[in-house]
């Protein structure tokens, strides 16, 4: 069973970074860098859903939330090998 409201919390705190333009200060490669380390570390230590927490960030970020790898032909946040 998933950690669904750390999962949101998460989802939550990257809207703020980029309300913020946090994100864009650093650039996308570094935010792609961070939000991956993020979301690995919460999916693997702390049982939360990289689709949650990505859920909205996918296409400006261009991460699959699936296998997390950058990608720029996403469809509903998933790349075209996880869609296959």
């Amino acid at each position: 069973m998933s950690n669904h409201s750390g999962s949101r919390m998460l989802n939550d705190i990257i809207q703020l970074l980029n309300d913020q333009e946090v994100l864009n200060t650093i650039g996308l490669q570094k935010s792609q860098q961070v939000i991956t380390q993020i979301v690995d570390i919460a999916s693997r230590i702390y049982d939360c859903n990289p689709g949650e927490i990505l859920d909205g960030h996918t296409d400006y970020l261009n991460l699959c939330h699936c296998c997390l790898l950058i990608a720029t032909d996403l469809d509903n946040g998933l790349c075209y090998s996880c869609r296959s």
